[in-house]
C-alpha cells in the first residue's frame, strides 16, 4: 500500500480517491482505532470477493454432480451480481472471512486440490456417491484463470469507463461502505450515510480532477 497526494494506490492494483486525511474527516477518530492498512488490505478482500466466492461456489456445484456448464454458468452469473452489489454485503465481521477467501494461497491451493480431486473422481470420488464429470476439469481452469488474471473485472471496468462516466469507481463505493461500517461498530459514526456519500463523490471527483 502507498498513500499518495491524490490516493491510495495497493498492490493489487486498486487506487482509491481518497487520503488518510480526508478520512480523519469523513470518519473522524477512525484512524486511531484502527489502522489504515488494515482497513485498505480488507477493502482489497472485498474487491476480489466476487471472483473468490463465485469460484469456490463452481467446484461446490460440480461437487454436487451439477452438470459442469451449469455450474460454470451460475458461477459467472455470481460473479456478476457480487461484483455489481459489494458494497452492499461489506461487513466488519464479513471482512475477516474475505481475508482468507481473497488470499491467493488458500483459495488457488484450494482450487488446485480440488481440481485434483475431480481427476481422481472416477477411482475415489465414486467411492463416497459423487459422480463429478471430467469436463468439470477444464471449466474449473478456465474460472482460475479468469479470475486470477481479473479478465473479467477488467471487461467490466473497460466496459464502463466506455459507457458509463457517472458515479464513483467499484473501489470507492467498498471502501466508503467499509469506513461507513467501521464508524458504526466504533460509535463514531456522526454524520448522516447519504451525506457521506455524497462527501465520499466530492472527494473522489476531487482527487480524480487533480490525478488528470
Amino acid at each position: 500500500m502507498m498513500e499518495m497526494p491524490d490516493g491510495i494506490t495497493t498492490s493489487n492494483g486498486s487506487w482509491y480517491h481518497i487520503t488518510s486525511e480526508k478520512i480523519d474527516t469523513y470518519v473522524p477518530g477512525l484512524l486511531q482505532k484502527i489502522t489504515l492498512e488494515k482497513i485498505v488490505k480488507q477493502a482489497d478482500a472485498w474487491v476480489v470477493s466476487a471472483d473468490a466466492l463465485s469460484l469456490l461456489l463452481y467446484f461446490l456445484l460440480v461437487y454436487l454432480s451439477v452438470a459442469p456448464l451449469y455450474a460454470f454458468g451460475i458461477a459467472i452469473l455470481c460473479y456478476l451480481i457480487l461484483y455489481f452489489n459489494t458494497s452492499t454485503f461489506v461487513g466488519v465481521s464479513l471482512s475477516k472471512l474475505m481475508l482468507m477467501f481473497a488470499n491467493d494461497g488458500f483459495l488457488y491451493g484450494l482450487s488446485a486440490v480440488l481440481l485434483i480431486g475431480i481427476s481422481l473422481s472416477s477411482n475415489v470420488l465414486s467411492m463416497i456417491n459423487l459422480n463429478v464429470e471430467m469436463s468439470a476439469i477444464w471449466y474449473g481452469i478456465a474460472l482460475v484463470f479468469m479470475f486470477k488474471v481479473g479478465l473479467l473485472r477488467l471487461l467490466l471496468r473497460f466496459l464502463r469507463s466506455r459507457f458509463s462516466k457517472e458515479g464513483i469507481d467499484r473501489q470507492d463505493r467498498i471502501l466508503n461502505m467499509l469506513l461507513i461500517r467501521y464508524g458504526m461498530h466504533f460509535g463514531i459514526l456522526t454524520k448522516d450515510v447519504n451525506e457521506m456519500q455524497d462527501e465520499l463523490i466530492r472527494i473522489s471527483n476531487y482527487h480524480k480532477t487533480r490525478k488528470k
